[in-house]
C-alpha cells in the first residue's frame, strides 16, 4: 500500500499474503487471523483517512479562490480546524490500532485498553529483549503531537492564526495560506506564540511520514520472523 508522496507502506501486502498462506496451510490460528485482518483493515482505514485529511487541506490552502474568503468567511476556519482535527484523530488511532496487531502476532492477550505504549510495555514484561522493542519504543516527537490531538480534541482547536505567504519562482508567484500552529495549545488563544511549527502542513506531514514509517517498520520485522519460523504467533 502506497501513501504518495508521503511514504511507502510496501510491507502490508507481504504480511498480508504471509498470513493468508499460513492461514491456509493450518499455521495459524483462526481467532488469530481473524483479529489480524480486522485490526489490520482498521489501521489502513485511519492511515488512509488521515491522508485524506491531509490533502484537502493542503489542497484548501493553496487553492487562489480561497484567498479572500480566508479573511470573510468563518466557515473557513472551520473546515481548515476540520482536517486538522480530523488528521490527528485518524494518525494517532492508526498508532494504537497497530499495537493491537503486534500483541495480537505475538500471542500476548489484549487488556482491556491498548494504546501504543501498550504494545511495547507487554513485549518488555514477558519478552525483554526482543529485537522490535526497539521499534515499539516511544518515539521523541510523540508527546507534542499527543499535546495536539489531545487538545484539539477535547479543548480548544489548534487553528487561529492565519497568514498568506508568497514565493517568487523566477516568473511565477506563489501564494498560500499558512497556519501556525501553538507552541504551548493549552494557553489562552491570545496569548500564544508560534515559533516551533510556523506551518500545520508542514508539521503534519512530517508526522504522517513518521508514522507511516513505523508501520512500515513493525510490519517488515514480524513479516521477517513469520516467514523464518512459518507460524504465528511469533
Amino acid at each position: 500500500m502506497e501513501f504518495r508522496p508521503y511514504h511507502r507502506f510496501e510491507n502490508n501486502f507481504k504480511l498480508e499474503r504471509l498470513v493468508n498462506k499460513l492461514r491456509k496451510s493450518g499455521h495459524i490460528p483462526d481467532g488469530v487471523c481473524e483479529n489480524f485482518f480486522r485490526y489490520h483493515q482498521g489501521m489502513t482505514q485511519k492511515l488512509h483517512a488521515a491522508k485524506y485529511n491531509i490533502d484537502r487541506l493542503n489542497g484548501k490552502l493553496t487553492n487562489p479562490e480561497m484567498m479572500e474568503a480566508a479573511d470573510t468567511t468563518g466557515d473557513f476556519m472551520f473546515e481548515t480546524n476540520m482536517f486538522v482535527d480530523g488528521f490527528f484523530y485518524n494518525s494517532g488511532s492508526s498508532l494504537d490500532i497497530l499495537a493491537r496487531i503486534v500483541l495480537t502476532l505475538f500471542g500476548i492477550a489484549l487488556p482491556n485498553r491498548v494504546y501504543f505504549e501498550t504494545a511495547f510495555n507487554k513485549l518488555t514484561s514477558v519478552r525483554p529483549g526482543d529485537p522490535i522493542l526497539p521499534k515499539l519504543r516511544h518515539p521523541v516527537w510523540r508527546p507534542l503531537f499527543l499535546d495536539y490531538r489531545n487538545t484539539q480534541t477535547h479543548e480548544v482547536i489548534l487553528l487561529s492564526r492565519i497568514h498568506i505567504d508568497i514565493e517568487n519562482f523566477g516568473n511565477e508567484q506563489i501564494r498560500k495560506i499558512v497556519f501556525p500552529l501553538p507552541d504551548n495549545p493549552r494557553v489562552l488563544p491570545r496569548i500564544r506564540t508560534f515559533e516551533q511549527n510556523p506551518d500545520v502542513i508542514k508539521y503534519i506531514t512530517q508526522q504522517f511520514t513518521r508514522i507511516l514509517s513505523i508501520a512500515n517498520t513493525v510490519y517488515g520485522d514480524i513479516y521477517s520472523r513469520g516467514r523464518i519460523s512459518g507460524a504465528f504467533p511469533i
